[in-house]
């Protein structure tokens, strides 16, 4: 039975495929394991995106509150299944685009925690999404009545976060790019020395 040859230390990384830019996948966890991970991963990035919101919440009746949270977790809960399906697909071992998730949800993050950014990112988010809302049930500002509170807080937060994920993605399209061409320029950067070699020896 033949042995697979072994790698060439010596080989030029500009001979090396494409998808050698790729980072060797680890080994797969068990599929509890890795439900696991990500659901901390993503409850955590989801509890601290939310704290301005949190803060703004913090004086409402609990059908609103109620409504939050149900929002948050439903988006954490999401990202935790999508998070899962894919993370064996080829794309999520570009050393790009994981650099690219770190930075964007870090910053998301970092945002999130610094007062008062984080308040007027996320207030202007939820005035546009109470605006896009308040037509549907215009009918709390008569009626004070818990279930409909509890309904449009919930639409509200929903609408908010995908807002706030179309800002996201458009940001973390810069941030991509800016790492495709840092791991381009590095990646030349290794081969360098091999073409010098091979012009010298011309």
């Amino acid at each position: 039975m033949s042995q697979p040859e072994p790698d060439n230390p010596f080989q030029s990384p500009a001979a090396i495929s494409p998808a050698a830019d790729a980072e060797r996948p680890p080994a797969s966890d068990a599929l509890g394991v890795a439900i696991a991970k990500a659901a901390i991963r993503w409850f955590l990035v989801c509890g601290i995106s939310a704290i301005p919101s949190w803060v703004i919440a913090r004086d409402q009746t609990s059908a609103v509150v109620g409504g939050m949270v149900t929002g948050i977790l439903l988006f954490a809960i999401g990202y935790t299944f999508l998070d899962v399906a894919t993370r064996n697909h080829w794309l999520r071992q570009q050393r790009a685009i994981k650099w690219t998730m770190r930075i964007t949800y870090g910053t998301r993050m970092a945002i999130s925690i610094l007062y008062p950014v984080g308040f007027f990112f996320d207030l202007w988010c939820g005035l546009v999404a109470v605006s896009a809302t308040s037509f549907l049930f215009r009918t709390i500002t008569h009626h004070d009545i818990e279930p409909m509170r509890f309904a449009a807080t919930l639409i509200t937060t929903l609408v908010q976060g995908c807002l706030l994920n179309c800002v996201l993605a458009i940001y973390g399209l810069v941030v991509y790019a800016v790492c495709s061409a840092f791991f381009a320029g590095v990646k030349r950067g290794q081969a360098l020395p091999d073409d010098q070699a091979v012009r010298a020896g011309r």
